[in-house]
């Protein structure tokens, strides 16, 4: 992500998580300079083509492009790499090494395992230098505990907040108070921002986007079909109304 040259922090950005990234809602974001889009590919329908096709829609748009893995499989984000995503964001993780497996896998040869692959990564063949970022999704109890390992490690490029898997991580060790999973966020967000890493959180809305950064964070994420169905109920109240 940007930096902030004045304060050497990262640049503060707005974007969507989506898994129905549709022509038109991509080229909308394009036209409106959208920060980033998170393509949700862990637990939905959407596909590797799928992916591929709005990596390549959003190229040149200035729109960072991040994929959501369904898994940490090294044939998994082989081929998401492969879409040219700028970003990988890595689910589950719970060990900074299984997060420097993952760099492994998706490094050309000599620094990792990654074939030389004719995809849009790699402009067709031409180009064997490009790598995606790995960002660190913290959602389990043992990735937050670990979490300044993470920041110093070669692998990792960003990290995000995903509190309702965290709060259920926690809530299976009995920790289920809100307090409980606020102090983990807090405890993520202050670690990243201390090393001077990107950390990005779920925001409740756009109009509520700098609760995000009012926390700590410098990427506020929308879910859009939230975002989406929220503007239809509105419309739906103004109707019965």
């Amino acid at each position: 992500m940007p930096f902030d040259p004045l304060i050497g922090r990262p640049r503060r950005s707005v974007g969507l998580i989506t898994a129905d990234p549709g022509a038109t809602l991509l080229a909308l974001c394009a036209h409106a300079g959208i920060g980033f889009v998170v393509l949700d590919a862990e637990q939905t329908p959407l596909t590797l083509q799928q992916c591929t096709d709005a990596v390549l829609r959003l190229r040149g748009s200035g729109v960072h492009v991040s994929v959501r893995v369904p898994d940490l499989s090294p044939d998994t984000l082989v081929a998401f790499a492969n879409t040219g995503a700028d970003e990988l964001v890595l689910p589950h993780l719970r060990r900074p090494e299984e997060l420097e497996a993952a760099f492994e896998a998706v490094r050309y040869a000599p620094a990792g395992r990654r074939s030389r692959q004719v995809s849009p990564a790699s402009g067709f063949g031409s180009d064997f230098s490009r790598h995606p970022g790995l960002s660190v999704l913290f959602e389990t109890v043992d990735a937050v505990e670990c979490v300044r390992d993470f920041a110093a490690s070669a692998a990792f490029a960003s990290g995000w907040l995903g509190p309702t898997d965290l709060a259920s991580d926690l809530a299976r060790r009995g920790m289920d108070r809100p307090e409980d999973l606020d102090k983990a966020g807090h405890s993520v967000i202050d670690a990243l921002r201390d090393a001077g890493r990107s950390v990005g959180i779920p925001a409740p809305s756009m109009a509520r986007a700098d609760e995000a950064f009012d926390r700590g964070a410098d990427r506020a994420a929308v879910y859009w079909e939230r975002e989406l169905a929220s503007l239809l109920g509105d419309f739906a109240m103004v109707q019965r109304g």
